[in-house]
C-alpha cells in the first residue's frame, strides 16, 4: 500500500512539471512573438530625420527619408545659368556631365540609424537622434564641360577686336569694337563649383577683353584720297606723313584724282628756310648768338627773306652761303632739295642743279630754279630734327648740331602760328611746329601752297608735309580746305578717342 501511494505521488509531480514546462514554452514563445512583432513594428516605422539635419547644405530636418532625397534631387537638378556679358544661357546638370549618387546617399542615411537602435528602444533607453550632416557625392566630367563651353558658348559669343574705320565722307573714324575671349579653363572650374552648390547656380563667365584696334595706315591712306574726291580737287596734291617712333610712312601724289609717282619737284618757297637753320646752327657755337636767334625767329615766324640772306652771309659764306646749305643737304643724302641763290631779288644763280625730280617729264611744274624740294626730303629733315630734339644720341652731323640746338629749331617752328594750312585741321591742344610757303608766280597768280611740320598731339606726334598745286590760279580758300581736310583726318587717326568733327561745311 505504501509503494502504491508513493507511485501515485510521483506520477502527479511529473505531470505538474510537464504542465509547467508547457506553460514556460508557451510564455517564451509568446514573448518571442511579441519581441519580433515589436521589432517589426520598429523597423516598419517611417524614418523621420532629426531636426537640424542637412544634406549637401539643404535643410531636411523633420522630413522622411524619401521626401528628403527627393528634395535633394530637385535642388541639384536646377539649371546652371551662364552669363557672357549681356547674354544669358541655361544648361541642365546632365548637359554638363553632372549627377548626384542618390543610392549612396540613401545607404548612408540607413546606416546611420537613430536613437541607439531597437535594443535601446526595447529597454526604454532610446535617445534623441542628433542632427545629421551629410555631403553629396557627385559624378562629373570636366572634359564635357570644356567642350560645351567651346562649342556652345565661345564659338557663339567670342569675337575679335576690330579696327576703327573711316566714316564715309567725313574726316572722322568710327570706333572699332573690343574683342572678347572666354577663359574656358577658369569657366569650367566655376561651373564645377556651381554644380555642387544648391543655391549658387549663376555664373558670370570669366572673359578676356582685347582693346579695339585703332585705324590702320592702309585705311588712312584711302581716307586721305577720299578727302580729295570729296573736294573734287583736280589739281596736284602730294602728302608725306611719317611717324618718327615707328618709321611708318604714307606718301602719295594725285593729279586729277589719279595716282602719280611721288616726289614731284616743287618750288621750295619758304620751306627751304628749315635747312638754312640747320646749316647755321651747325657752324655756330653754343649758346647761339643773339643776332642769329633774332634772324632765325624772323625768318621762320614772319617768313621774312632778308634775315635768311643775312644768316647765310654772316654764318655760312658771304658769297656762296646757299651752296653751303646745298652741301649740307647732300651730306644728309638728299638729291632733290637745293638752294642755288640768295632770296634778294636780282641775286645771281650760283649754280644750275639738275635732279631726278626736276628731270621728270610725267609731272613737271616748272619749279623755281633757285629753290626746290620734294616732300620726302623736307619731311625726313624734319624727322631728324624732331628725333634729335628728344635724344642726344641722334644729334646731327656727328654732334655738330646738338640736342639743345634741335630743340631751339623746334621752338622757332612752334612759334610760327598762322591759324591756317596744317594748323586749321587740329584743335588747340595740338601744337604744330612748321614752316609754310607759297609764292605768287610771274603771272601774278598763286599756283602752289605748301606746309611742312611736326604735329604734337595727345595721341602721338607725326611729321606732315603737304604740297598743293594747280596750273590755273589756286584760290587760297580752296587750297586751305584741302589742307584742313587732310590735316584733320590725320589728327583724328592719331586721336581716335578725342576726334574733331568736320566743320568745313
Amino acid at each position: 500500500m505504501r509503494k502504491l501511494s508513493y507511485k501515485r505521488k510521483k506520477s502527479k509531480s511529473s505531470a505538474f512539471g510537464w504542465v509547467l514546462l508547457a506553460f514556460g514554452l508557451v510564455f517564451i514563445g509568446l514573448s518571442l512573438f511579441i519581441l519580433f512583432q515589436d521589432k517589426a513594428r520598429y523597423q516598419s516605422q517611417t524614418r523621420v530625420l532629426p531636426a537640424g539635419s542637412t544634406i549637401g547644405g539643404i535643410a531636411v530636418g523633420g522630413m522622411e527619408v524619401q521626401p528628403a532625397l527627393q528634395r535633394i534631387s530637385e535642388a541639384y537638378a536646377i539649371p546652371v545659368e551662364l552669363r557672357y556679358q549681356g547674354a544669358r544661357m541655361q544648361f541642365l546638370p546632365a548637359q554638363l556631365g553632372s549627377a548626384i549618387d542618390l543610392l549612396a546617399l540613401s545607404d548612408a542615411l540607413n546606416q546611420m540609424g537613430g536613437g541607439g537602435g531597437w535594443f535601446a528602444h526595447l529597454w526604454g533607453k532610446e535617445k534623441a537622434e542628433p542632427p545629421i550632416e551629410l555631403s553629396v557625392e557627385f559624378t562629373g566630367d570636366q572634359m564635357m564641360i570644356e567642350n560645351l563651353l567651346r562649342e556652345e558658348v565661345a564659338s557663339r559669343y567670342d569675337r575679335q577686336a576690330t579696327f576703327a574705320r573711316p566714316a564715309v565722307g567725313q574726316t572722322n573714324f568710327e570706333a572699332g569694337q573690343d574683342g572678347t575671349s572666354l577663359d574656358v579653363g577658369n569657366a569650367a572650374a566655376l561651373i564645377d563649383s556651381a554644380l555642387k552648390s544648391p543655391n549658387q547656380r549663376v555664373i558670370d563667365l570669366p572673359i578676356s577683353v582685347t582693346q579695339a584696334e585703332g585705324p590702320n595706315w592702309q585705311d588712312l591712306e584711302v581716307m586721305l584720297k577720299q578727302q580729295l574726291i570729296a573736294e573734287n580737287f583736280k589739281g596736284l596734291v602730294e602728302v608725306y606723313l611719317a611717324d618718327p617712333k615707328t618709321d611708318q610712312t604714307i606718301h602719295f601724289a594725285q593729279r586729277g584724282l589719279q595716282d602719280v609717282v611721288v616726289d614731284v619737284a616743287y618750288s621750295g618757297a619758304s620751306t627751304i628756310k628749315i635747312p638754312i637753320m640747320v646749316s647755321v646752327l651747325k657752324r655756330t657755337e653754343e649758346p647761339t648768338p643773339n643776332l642769329a636767334k633774332g634772324w632765325m625767329s624772323a625768318m621762320i615766324t614772319q617768313s621774312l627773306n632778308p634775315p635768311a640772306d643775312a644768316l647765310m652771309k654772316t654764318y655760312l659764306d658771304a658769297q656762296n652761303g646757299p651752296l653751303v646749305v646745298m652741301r649740307d643737304l647732300v651730306d644728309l643724302g638728299y638729291e632733290n632739295t637745293f638752294l642755288a641763290g640768295y632770296f634778294e631779288p636780282g641775286s645771281p644763280l650760283l649754280s644750275q642743279f639738275t635732279t631726278p625730280a626736276n628731270s621728270r617729264r610725267d609731272v613737271y611744274l616748272d619749279p623755281d630754279t633757285y629753290n626746290q624740294t620734294v616732300p620726302s626730303e623736307i619731311g625726313d629733315l624734319l624727322k631728324r630734327i624732331y628725333n634729335c630734339s628728344l635724344d642726344p644720341a641722334q644729334a646731327m652731323f656727328d654732334g655738330a648740331v646738338t640736342q639743345s640746338e634741335c630743340e631751339e629749331m623746334m621752338g622757332y617752328l612752334r612759334a610760327n602760328q598762322i591759324g591756317a594750312l596744317i594748323e586749321s585741321g587740329v584743335p588747340p591742344e595740338a601744337t604744330v611746329a612748321h614752316k609754310h610757303g607759297w609764292v605768287v608766280a610771274l603771272d601774278g597768280y598763286l599756283h602752289t601752297m605748301s606746309d611742312a611740320g611736326v604735329v604734337y598731339t595727345p595721341g602721338g606726334d607725326y611729321v606732315l608735309v603737304i604740297f598743293v598745286h594747280t596750273d590755273e590760279q589756286l584760290i587760297f580758300e580752296v587750297g586751305e580746305r584741302i589742307f584742313a581736310r587732310l590735316s584733320q583726318s590725320i589728327y583724328n587717326f592719331y586721336n581716335v578717342n578725342s576726334q574733331m568733327p568736320w566743320l568745313g561745311q
